[in-house]
This record gives C-alpha cells, structure tokens and sequence, in this order.
C-alpha cells in the first residue's frame, strides 16, 4: 500500500511515498525512520515523556488516549497527535516542530584549521561514543594537528535518550541493530570529514560502559540491574582492515572510558603544567552526570541518576543542543534577552539555558527557593520566547537533576575527607559542561561557590583525552586511573538521599 506522506516542517513541501504491507499500522516515528529522518525521542517511543507532539494539517489519525493523556482537547481538534503512539493510515501532511529533527550540535571539540590539507595515509580518528552525540576528529599522526571534525546525531535515540532504554532494547533482540546503528554513523561520518578514499592506522574510542558494550555487541544483560556487572571493563583492542583499534577500558557500569579518557587528558595536561599532584573535582554534564574527585592519590568516583532534565529531553520547552536553543540568557524585571546556537529562532532552551533561566527567575524573585512559580505564572509557566514557556513541573525536574549532582559531590568529599578548600580545579566537561554559565549553576547550587574561582571548562575531555593517547599511547597511565579508583555508590546509601532532600531548593 502507498501513503503520500508531506513533511511540511523538514523538506517543504516534498512529498515522500511510505510503503506498508496489508494490515500493518505503522507510527509516525517509524515512518520517519523508513524516510530517513533522524527524530528526537527522549523516551524511546514508549509514550512516557509526551514530548514527541505533531501536527497533521491533514489526514490525521484517530484520537487515542495516550493523545488525551499528552494533549488539550482544542489541540487534538486541531491536528495534534502523540508521534510515537499515532498510526499512519492516509495520505497526510505533517508539521513537525525544529526541536525534534534537529541536528546536534557539539560543542567542545577541539578547533581545526577546515582549509588544512590532508595527507589521507597517515591519519588516525578520535571518536567519542555520546548517547546522544557521537563526535570523531581525524588526527595527523606526523603532528597531531586536528584535520577535520564532525558530530551527528547517535542513531540509538530512536530506543530512547538514555542507557536503561538501550539497555533493554538490547535485551529485547535489538542488540545488533543498536551496533550497526552506531557503525553506520560513523562510517557516515568518516566519509564527511576525509572522504571516500582515505586510509587511517589508528582509530582510538572512548564511551561510556553501555555505548562500548552496544558497539562491540557484547552483553548487557549484568548491567540491566542491581549490582550491575558489565561484561568487561578492560580496554579493547584489535586491528581491522590495517587499522589499530582501541577501545578505552572503563572503571565501572556507569562509570565508562570516556571518563577514564579525560582523566588522561586532564592528567596529561596537569603533566605539562607540574601540577600532577593538585586535587581536582571534575564533573562530566551528558546525558548522565559523572563525578569525579582527585585527592592527589586515588580518583573517587561516582554517577549521579541526575535524568535527563539538565539536558533538555524530559521537559516541554527543551531540546538537545541544536540550532535554534537557547542557550544563554537573562532577565531584566520581566523583560527575557537571550542567545541562541547558530543565531536562529528559538525553538527551545537546551540544558545552559535552562540553568540561565531558573538562576535568573530565582534572581527576579519569580520563583521562590522553591521553585514555586508567583501567582501570576503559576497556572500559565513563564513565557521564555514565542511559543516557549516553562511550567512549574520543569522548574521542580531541573531542581531534581541539580540536588543530586550537588548531594553527589558532597559525597564524594566526604569520601575522600576533604574539604572544599582543598579542591585545586574543579574541570566540567561534557556537551553541557561546554557552554554552562559558571556562575549560574553555582547560583542555583548545582556547584559550590567557592569553587567558582577554580573553574576550567575542558569541553569534550573525552575526546581531548583520545587525541592525547593517539598522540602518546600510554596504556600505563590508563592502567594507573583504573587502579586506584574507587567507586562510590550513591542510590543504597542513607547519607546521599539526606544531601538529595537538603539539595531540593535554590537557596
């Protein structure tokens, strides 16, 4: 059977044709996976999040209760249906909004010359294996200057935006799929940044435990609970095709290679400056927020279940960092001045935006220690920009998101027995890391301010740290990080959710 389906929002006015067998009901996001589109999806398509809204200007599909449970009446006589629960059956033109087909944009890779000319055989590739963004730079191995870069957008989103939904995607049969996902982005990319015709010795990876172990299509059936076992957490390497691969070793389940990667990095940087033994706290803002406290001697470790809210993908005005977020802002009585990535119209605020904005709502005393929005927005959430507001129920997910990373540091420093004065550098990476406003994550409590002082933004440590080790493969120094870390388990412990409780206000 032929569909003629019009994605006016994406490609205007392009009519693309679906193909579907008799009696097969087919979603809107699964058409826009046989299209070809990639789309945003923070809950994997199970309608948890009710995010994935869409608009039919014509031939829209019944009304269903799981559109009853995301939308207003008025908005489903209107059009609108859950993308992830409503079925194609007609011909149709469909609005998609920007924020759920944009492209990511990562920020924090390391800066290049786009006009270098490369010497395709002697190249290596650095990539990083985000859950949501996947990154690779290509490396001249004569002088380790970086040739070319590119990020895309990790094709796993559409099982969801975190590793649990991978995870069970896994289990449930898709682990191969999960794999050739990821290989196909990344040959994508390694056509976009050398071409067709290029030879590379060295390919040097980095994730976190569950994106190496869907890339290498082992197991992950010991992380899907409690005590959560990984099915290995040794470096991997291989050669394939006359390339040298290696996989960065991981120090547990949820404290993966690309943290162990940065801490090389950042431990090579502190190599050339003589500063090996000052203490550090490094905190990596993704998708999940890792922690990481240096005392001079071991690495104390922990990942904090901070959700998805700091980056935009459970709340209703947010997005990942594409084209058109907000990403930083400011609040003048009632009067909102923002930037947006790339210059163009805001579509949503990505995660430093949102910190801006709860910093600055608190800051102009329209949302209390608490949260709590005044009368006058309380019912309608405080309109951002056209068509962005943020409610009540966002405001109280990112205060969530921040008093665990915040009861996650104060853990780690009680662990270690040290006190905020002994901190030498406090390093946030990640895609978020990249962009925050020191001072106003420090003014909603998400860091101490007295480490404002000792701020260092590193961007993408994860993939500075595999660039480093192409450059200088030190499995030694890995081997060092891996064995004098020490996880700190949060979630069993009475201690963190006393922090969490205490965390839960603005003040």
């Amino acid at each position: 059977m032929e569909i003629k389906v019009v994605i006016e929002d994406v490609v205007p006015e392009k009519e693309y044709i679906l193909m579907t067998k008799p009696n097969e009901s087919i979603t809107f996001v699964e058409a826009m996976d046989r299209l070809g589109f990639k789309y945003y999806r923070p809950c994997g398509g199970f309608g948890k999040c009710l995010s994935c809204a869409v608009r039919f200007v014509y031939g829209a599909p019944e009304m269903t209760a799981d559109d009853e449970r995301a939308l207003e009446f008025w908005e489903m006589r209107n059009g609108w249906r859950l993308g992830c629960k409503c079925v194609i059956t007609k011909d149709c033109k469909i609005q998609v909004p920007k924020r759920l087909v944009s492209e990511i944009n990562s920020i924090g890779v390391p800066q290049t010359t786009e006009e270098l000319p490369l010497d395709k055989t002697n190249i290596a590739i650095a990539v990083d294996v985000g859950t949501t963004t996947l990154a690779a730079t290509a490396i001249d191995l004569n002088t380790g200057k970086v040739l070319r870069q590119h990020t895309w957008t990790n094709g796993q989103t559409k099982y969801g935006m975190d590793v649990m939904s991978r995870i069970k995607a896994a289990i449930d049969g898709h682990g191969e799929e999960l794999q050739q996902l990821v290989i196909g982005d990344l040959m994508k990319m390694g056509v976009k940044i050398i071409g067709e015709d290029f030879l590379t010795h060295k390919v040097v990876m980095s994730g976190n435990t569950v994106m190496t172990h869907l890339l290498l299509n082992y197991p992950v059936d010991g992380m899907a609970k409690y005590p959560f076992v990984p099915y290995t957490l040794d470096a991997v390497k291989f050669r394939e095709e006359r390339r040298d691969i290696f996989f960065m070793p991981s120090i547990s389940a949820f404290v993966g290679g690309d943290i162990v990667s940065g801490l090389f990095y950042i431990k090579e940087q502190a190599k050339a400056r003589k500063e090996e033994d000052d203490t550090f706290l490094m905190v990596d803002m993704g998708t999940n927020a890792e922690l990481v406290l240096f005392d001079g001697e071991k690495y104390w470790c922990s990942s904090a279940s901070a959700g998805p809210a700091l980056e935009g993908a459970s709340l209703k005005c947010g997005v990942a960092s594409v084209r058109g977020a907000i990403n930083h802002l400011s609040i003048h009585g009632r009067e909102v001045k923002y930037t947006t990535i790339g210059g163009e119209k805001a579509i949503g605020l990505c995660g430093s935006g949102i910190i801006d904005l709860i910093h600055e709502l608190r800051r102009n005393n329209i949302i209390d220690d608490g949260g709590l929005l005044i009368d006058e927005y309380s019912e309608t959430g405080f309109p951002v920009a056209e068509d962005i507001v943020i409610s009540g129920e966002d405001i109280q997910q990112v205060i969530l998101a921040k008093a665990a990373i915040r009861a996650g540091i104060e853990m780690l420093l009680d662990a270690a027995k040290l006190s905020l004065e002994h901190i030498d550098h406090l390093y946030v990476a990640g895609g978020l890391g990249s962009s925050v406003s020191i001072w106003a994550a420090a003014g909603i409590g998400l860091f101490p301010k007295e480490l404002i002082p000792k701020f260092e933004s590193v961007g993408n440590a994860s993939l500075h740290g595999d660039i480093a080790f192409i450059m200088n493969p030190d499995e030694d120094a890995l081997k060092e990080i891996k064995e004098n870390s020490q996880i700190v388990i949060l979630a069993t412990d009475p201690k963190f959710e006393k922090l969490f409780l205490e965390n839960l206000n603005l003040s």
